[in-house]
């Protein structure tokens, strides 16, 4: 394998590590594990969220820098375990740059969870928490509901590539007036544990894992960025629901 595909292939890697949530540290140790594995011992790796610096020797000794930035992220575990082992079958195995590409090729394109089942497990995740949290059957059923809207809404705001701030902002307005709107008629006690209930769906959970691993992991620019994330994201459902119970309580 050439410098330039090793630089190919480990930058790849790298990035979709990245794109699929994988800690900083694990993209950094798999890149230094590919690369010593094809006898490059003088790797340097550089990884933070939103981009990947990677330089190695070539034939002639000279060092060649690819640099990468990362647009986009979510979570995808299944494929940051494929990627775990492809980088594991690198390092024992050695194949050649075209079969590393289609094994790539191969995760990239691997199925996610259909549209129906997203569906089903926002609503189960709303209704369920509506209950953990003190609410009735009728708060469940309608955490259920707000939730399916609020999935809708985050896939239009990813098609449209929003700003996680303002998406968060949106999708807790949206669900919290529902949730103001539908108290008011009387159908629900109250709209403090719909909305609880509802928004669990937008906690974001593995970027503050992340964010922990990264910090004891000696990553703390990694960390402090997906803290500063998490943190926005948790502003974003704040401001959003705080606006609409304002707004439609005092309406209605």
């Amino acid at each position: 394998m050439t410098s330039n595909q090793l630089l190919t292939v480990t930058s790849e890697v790298g990035r979709l590590l990245i794109e699929y949530g994988a800690e900083i540290y694990r993209v950094e140790d798999s890149i230094n594990r590919i690369t010593a594995a094809y006898s490059c011992e003088n790797a340097e790796v550089f990884a933070i969220p939103p981009c990947l610096i990677i330089t190695i020797d070539d034939e002639n000794g000279i060092p060649i820098t690819r640099q990468m930035r990362i647009t986009k992220r979510s979570a995808n575990l299944d494929r940051v375990n494929k990627l775990n082992n492809l980088s594991r079958f690198i390092c024992s195995e050695k194949p050649d740059y075209e079969k590393i590409m289609t094994y790539i090729g191969q995760i990239k394109n691997r199925s996610t969870y259909k549209l129906p089942i997203q569906i089903v497990s926002y609503a189960v995740v709303g209704a369920s928490f509506a209950v953990f949290f003190g609410g009735g059957w009728r708060e469940s059923v309608m955490a259920a509901a707000i939730s399916i809207i609020i999935k809708f809404v985050s896939m239009f705001a990813l098609k449209v590539r929003s700003s996680v701030f303002l998406e968060n902002v949106i999708c807790s307005f949206i669900a919290a007036g529902i949730a103001v709107m539908i108290a008011k008629t009387g159908f629900t006690e109250g709209f403090d544990t719909v909305i609880i209930g509802t928004l669990m769906n937008l906690v974001p959970g593995i970027a503050l894992t992340n964010c922990m691993r990264d910090f004891i992991a000696g990553d703390f620019i990694a960390g402090l960025y997906t803290m500063i994330e998490a943190l926005l994201i948790a502003c974003g459902m704040a401001v959003g629901a705080a606006a609409a119970i304002a707004l439609f309580s005092a309406i209605l």
